[in-house]
């Protein structure tokens, strides 16, 4: 047991270091399948009764067996042994990754999901950092489904190792695409579990960038769209609330600033903006909306503000009521959604 496992211990406690977990040290198979993963719980629980039920009380006080008795016991160790002599063909993860960059992947959720579920759950992270670091070799968006997949199977553990294995990239990159890209293979979840310092040096990235970003709804040119990326992490930031407040300035400067906001945040704003904020966002909102007439912030606003929290819409409703006589049939149109 010791020799398969390549670990130190004795008894029950040995079996389930060897064969226990999702992620076993000696795997009896590929564990891709319900069935699999059955034996293996089944020959662990096999193997810990063997040693308690069996050995252990021979260990420790003087028993008599009889003949019969122990060649039933023989045949099942040597059972046990035929599962630890078992070879498993071993799993191969470049080939398996060739799959993820071969031109016939299917760019969804579904085959995503097929795919990773051929995965043995102790090679979930193997596969993940060798797609990684192949990266530049297909769209990141048609490859970031099977990351997206390998993060659904992900243990705690191995999200840690994706996370800093990111965030070591993330380190020293300052050209914004690339920085975009990286962004679409994190978890949002594993914002937390980057380092420090990429953590700090991203949010301050994305805080300017969004500070400084527009949107002319015209030419549909975007201009600091890395200060988008607040949408899909700003919940996790230690930054948040400056990340709020910067998004509170912006819908009281221009329509170039308010429609980024529209476009990218209004899903997003009642995570980010705390409390003490809601009056005043909401004045930001109706201003944009009704008075400066932004388009995108006016479409999204009417998309959004049903699914707000009530203090938002309450708050809303005041705003909206001030500026009604700007735009009257917006505003009514406005105020029946917050109802």
């Amino acid at each position: 047991m010791r020799r398969v496992g390549g670990v130190q211990g004795d008894g029950a406690q040995l079996v389930g270091q060897v064969l226990g977990g999702n992620t076993p040290f000696f795997s009896l198979n590929k564990l891709a399948t319900v069935s699999e993963k059955d034996e293996q719980k089944g020959v662990e629980q096999l193997m810990r009764g063997v040693y308690v039920g069996i050995r252990n009380p021979r260990t420790h006080e003087v028993m008599e067996d009889t003949e019969d008795y122990a060649l039933r016991v023989l045949i099942l160790v040597d059972l046990c042994l035929q599962y630890l002599d078992r070879e498993v063909q071993e799993f191969d993860v470049i080939a398996f990754v060739n799959r993820i960059y071969e031109p016939h992947f299917v760019a969804s959720s579904e085959y995503a999901q097929a795919l990773v579920a051929d995965i043995p759950p102790n090679q979930i992270l193997p596969v993940f950092l060798e797609a990684f670091e192949r990266r530049a070799e297909s769209e990141v968006d048609k490859i970031r489904y099977a990351f997206v997949a390998l993060y659904q199977v992900m243990s705690s553990g191995d999200l840690q190792s994706a996370a800093q294995v990111i965030g070591v990239a993330l380190r020293g990159e300052a050209e914004q695409t690339s920085i975009a890209n990286l962004f679409r293979l994190l978890k949002p979840e594993s914002w937390k579990l980057l380092q420090c310092d990429v953590r700090m040096r991203m949010e301050n990235l994305i805080i300017d960038a969004c500070q400084n970003g527009t949107y002319d709804v015209h030419s549909s040119i975007v201009k600091h769209g890395v200060g988008s990326w607040g949408n899909k992490f700003g919940r996790y930031f230690d930054r948040k609330a400056d990340l709020g407040q910067v998004l509170v300035a912006k819908l009281d400067v221009s329509w170039y600033t308010q429609n980024f906001v529209g476009k990218y945040y209004m899903y997003t704003l009642p995570a980010l903006i705390g409390p003490g904020k809601v009056e005043e966002v909401a004045q930001g909102l109706a201003y944009a909306a009704i008075g400066n007439k932004a388009k995108v912030v006016r479409t999204k606003l009417l998309e959004v503000a049903s699914n707000y929290p009530d203090p938002w819409k309450d708050a809303l409703k005041v705003a909206v009521q001030e500026r009604k006589d700007n735009d009257p049939a917006y505003a009514d149109k406005l105020l029946s959604n917050l109802e």
